[in-house]
């Protein structure tokens, strides 16, 4: 049957991301600090990437810190990708056997173990490159808690200083960290494993783990993270349009921009409008000034929002595999 082999691969690849997503939901991921935690592969990526990026001389030209920033992300995606793509040479086809229970009488029992392991061992790292359980998680932490503590949980969620921030900003960096992170740690990990598989989710998460780590606006970074935030905001595009959609907010709200051109992810301003809310980062953007800051029933919202979009991601992710099989198209594995 000339739909045999392209339906094995969607079911060798479909059945690891299935079985990730189901363990992240019940589970989620490890204890941040664990042993486990630290032995992730963007984990361990991200944590050469900011080695290497330290040893830089910060004595240099702009141009020069530029490009020796460049050349270390060249490296540690390059790393990333070419690990990826060797482990599936190897476990694609112990993959395409497990998903055969037909295959499975020709092989001896260590065979069988030794291919049950790269399986194992495949799931873990597609299951490390996103997570919604954790996200949902750590953005619903603060709330109900007293606003000191309410401040000091959202910090570690949020890139800003929150210290003497109102409950209303804190409520819409908490919005504003579940809609950015719709996009990056899961519709985007996703969206790249439908067409490329395995290592096209490992560029994305490696790409994404070198921006958060490098690709800031203060001095010591900003040349050293310039190829970082720029990759990362392209790379970034077609998961941001896609959680703009999922998250439901049609007509999005006026934007109002203070102390630059940034632009604002639409999936920022399509949650704006679907929850009817102001979200604001200070000196940064405004979006839907006219509204009312969220409430903690605002953030539980955005959090029952978001899951619905992963799960829609799941779905398309699955939908896009398939018909790319159908097609010939089985890079994905």
């Amino acid at each position: 049957m000339p739909w045999a082999g392209p339906l094995l691969v969607f079911l060798a690849a479909g059945t690891p991301l299935l079985a990730a997503f189901v363990i992240d939901m019940l589970i989620g991921d490890p204890k941040e600090g664990s042993g486990i935690e630290r032995i992730y592969p963007p984990v361990l990526l991200g944590r050469l990437g900011l080695g290497l990026s330290e040893s830089i001389p910060r004595k240099g030209t702009p141009r020069k810190e530029r490009a020796l920033g460049a050349l270390v992300w060249g490296v540690v995606v390059g790393i990333g990708l070419l690990l990826s793509l060797l482990f599936v040479l190897y476990a694609g086809p112990a993959l395409r056997t497990l998903v055969t229970p037909t295959s499975w009488s020709g092989e001896s029992a260590m065979s069988f173990a030794a291919m049950a392991v790269l399986a194992a061992l495949y799931l873990v790292w597609l299951k490390s490159l996103f997570t919604m359980r954790g996200l949902l998680s750590f953005c619903l932490r603060p709330l109900g808690k007293p606003l000191e503590e309410k401040r000091a949980l959202t910090a570690r969620v949020v890139n800003r200083e929150t210290r003497e921030l109102p409950e209303g900003l804190l409520h819409s960096a908490l919005v504003e960290s579940l809609a950015e992170n719709t996009t990056d740690s899961v519709v985007s990990p996703l969206l790249y494993y439908a067409f490329l598989g395995l290592p096209g989710a490992v560029l994305y998460r490696t790409v994404n783990t070198l921006d958060a780590l490098l690709g800031h606006t203060d001095p010591r970074w900003i040349n050293v993270g310039a190829v970082a935030a720029r990759v990362d905001h392209w790379m970034n595009l077609p998961g941001d349009r896609l959680s703009g959609a999922f998250l439901g907010g049609a007509g999005h709200p006026p934007v109002t921009l203070q102390g630059g051109t940034r632009e604002v992810p639409a999936s920022i301003r399509s949650l704006s409008s679907a929850l009817t809310v102001r979200l604001e980062k200070t000196g940064c953007y405004t979006v839907g000034a006219e509204r009312a800051f969220p409430t903690e029933e605002d953030v539980r919202r955005a959090a029952r929002k978001v899951q619905k979009a992963g799960y829609l991601t799941l779905a398309v992710t699955l939908v896009i595999m398939g018909g790319l099989a159908v097609v010939g198209w089985t890079f994905f594995l």
